[in-house]
């Protein structure tokens, strides 16, 4: 009896050390928390899913687009007008992005869509960026790309020539048609 009482004990504790241990302000926290929820879309997008075949990329482009392993999506549309909700939403949205182990690279608007960049790794590697694009019309979407000691210069570079490439449509329309 003892011996099973100091076993429920120690599996307890360590339940709740796990449980503690669980980081509420990160990314895959809030993915995880949101994908199965019904106001949410949520795609895992393979990086394979482009064809460079038609793409004339350097070497170091090459380098660049092997760099990254996938993206995962997680968009959220403003229904029937409920800007409250929306607003609720983002916020814990962009909670996560305060997180310390993210470094914000830039914040900037374009077309009435407000974006912020975030990273983690360091100056010269990056493992993940983190992008939230919001528009009060539409809604928000949340992208992790998630890669292998990605060079930021080269995945600018690569994203240009990226523009020329053949890309399987299927998962990305699902994501266009979210927002329609």
């Amino acid at each position: 009896m003892k011996s099973q009482l100091r076993s429920i004990i120690t599996i307890l504790t360590l339940a709740l050390f796990f449980v503690s241990c669980k980081d509420e302000n990160s990314i895959q926290t809030y993915f995880v928390d949101h994908k199965e929820q019904p106001e949410f879309l949520s795609l895992d997008l393979s990086a394979k899913m482009i064809d460079l075949s038609k793409a004339d990329l350097s070497p170091e482009q090459k380098e660049a687009y092997n760099s990254v392993k996938k993206l995962d999506v997680l968009a959220y549309r403003v229904n029937d007008g409920d800007i409250v909700a929306y607003e609720q939403e983002l916020q814990k949205a962009k909670k996560v992005l305060n997180n310390d182990k993210y470094e914000e690279l830039m914040e900037f608007k374009d077309n009435g869509i407000s974006f912020k960049i975030s990273t983690i790794g360091n100056e010269n590697t990056v493992d993940e960026f983190l992008v939230l694009a919001n528009s009060k019309e539409m809604g928000f979407t949340f992208v992790r790309v998630i890669g292998d000691e990605m060079k930021p210069e080269q995945l600018v570079k690569l994203i240009t020539e990226l523009q020329h490439a053949d890309v399987d449509n299927n998962q990305l329309n699902q994501l266009f048609n979210y927002f329609k």
